[in-house]
């Protein structure tokens, strides 16, 4: 944890230097101006095989560089994880955002804003990801976004490093290895691998509509060519694809494809949201071609955001994986319902409790027992 904060520290004093020194050097340097800004995540979880557990989750620090010629502006974002990777330290997004024909062009690492619904506390409500996210839209992308939006449309490309194929754990508390070894369930997700990107292009699109009545529709479409790792974790040359099974506590040798004759992937997705005073509504629907594999999955959100007060949301996501149940856990279809509860203390600052229930259709029909329940203080400065 030191090690961690001292390199953020560090991180700070670069950037604040090297923004002093271009604004020093500008024509007009008092246009240029850096904000610091970061949030932290403390949690206490209660689940099946824990009894009860506080973990800090996160921390996130980052600096907006803004005035640059153009309305140009530039953005820096490090999480503090403490199970990220050995330093805990995850590099969140750093990019550079200019007008550009229209529309903004955005160089660099960040959030995909070329796919479904990017997420974010903005509009998943949830406090995790949720199933549906995780699988598709949560991880980040290296690359040039070109976004535009007019009063009834939005448009949204980009060329990209393209994911690996990955997984996230279901029902997983964070550092309790023990547990989580029978208590958590891997699905197959879309990943931004630190250390060990794809060695392929991607392009993603969307194509967006707001409606008369106010509902926001989008279509969007991806692809790119197979790294030659992730045709080898398919047909189990390679274990990236074999992980654990939780109903027996040992690694899988049961790969997802028995060979792999297509090295093409395709995404296509759906997205809606609507909002009418304090209530909300938001769907999801993607579809995955990844060589011979097809899967997919869907989710829906309601919300209730009162001016003031607490708030409630409820959402269920379901993830198809187009395979019938073997003993590897990325076969095995998935739901997961979400219960969350906001309650505000203070500007930027709020209680969250969620629940999460989650069901697999395993091999033998046995359950997981991976249901999840946590509170989290939220605090932003």
């Amino acid at each position: 944890m030191r090690t961690a904060i001292i390199s953020i520290l560090v991180l700070t004093a670069v950037m604040m230097a090297v923004s002093a020194t271009i604004a020093f050097a500008a024509d007009q340097p008092s246009v240029i101006t850096v904000q610091p800004h970061g949030f932290m995540q403390n949690r206490f979880y209660s689940a099946p095989a824990a009894g009860g557990e506080f973990r800090n989750e996160r921390i996130s620090f980052s600096l907006q560089a803004s005035g640059f010629p153009n309305e140009s502006n530039a953005y820096l974002e490090v999480y503090y994880h403490p199970y990220a990777s050995s330093s805990g330290l995850y590099l969140e997004s750093a990019y550079y955002d200019t007008p550009f024909a229209g529309g903004r062009l955005r160089v660099g690492k960040g959030r995909r804003i070329t796919f479904g619904i990017t997420p974010s506390y903005g509009n998943r409500r949830t406090s995790n990801y949720g199933l549906v996210s995780e699988a598709f839209t949560q991880d980040r992308i290296q690359g040039v976004q070109w976004v535009r939006k007019t009063d009834q449309f939005d448009y949204a490309f980009a060329f990209h490093t393209a994911y690996r194929l990955g997984t996230r754990n279901i029902g997983e508390i964070p550092g309790d290895d023990v547990r989580n070894t029978t208590h958590q369930v891997p699905h197959l997700c879309l990943r931004d691998v630190p250390g060990a990107l794809s060695h392929k292009l991607a392009f993603s699109g969307r194509i967006g509509h707001t409606m008369p009545g106010g509902a926001r529709v989008g279509i969007s479409y991806s692809t790119w060519a197979l790294d030659d790792r992730d045709i080898d974790d398919l047909d189990g040359t390679t274990s990236g694809l074999l992980p654990k099974n939780p109903l027996t506590g040992s690694a899988t040798t049961t790969p997802l494809l028995a060979s792999v004759t297509d090295k093409k992937a395709e995404n296509w997705g759906f997205d809606m949201s609507w909002k009418k005073k304090s209530f909300i509504a938001q769907a999801e629907y993607y579809l995955a071609s990844i060589s011979d594999l097809d899967y997919s999955a869907w989710s829906v959100l309601f919300g209730w955001e009162p001016p003031k007060g607490l708030k409630f949301y409820a959402r269920y996501g379901s993830q198809d994986s187009g395979l019938a149940a073997t003993k590897n856990p990325l076969s095995w279809d998935t739901k997961q319902i979400s219960f969350s509860v906001v309650q505000p203390i203070a500007k930027s600052v709020w209680l969250q409790y969620e629940f999460e229930t989650n069901a697999e259709d395993t091999y033998n029909g046995e359950d997981v027992r991976n249901n999840l329940f946590f509170v989290e203080l939220f605090t932003g400065f």
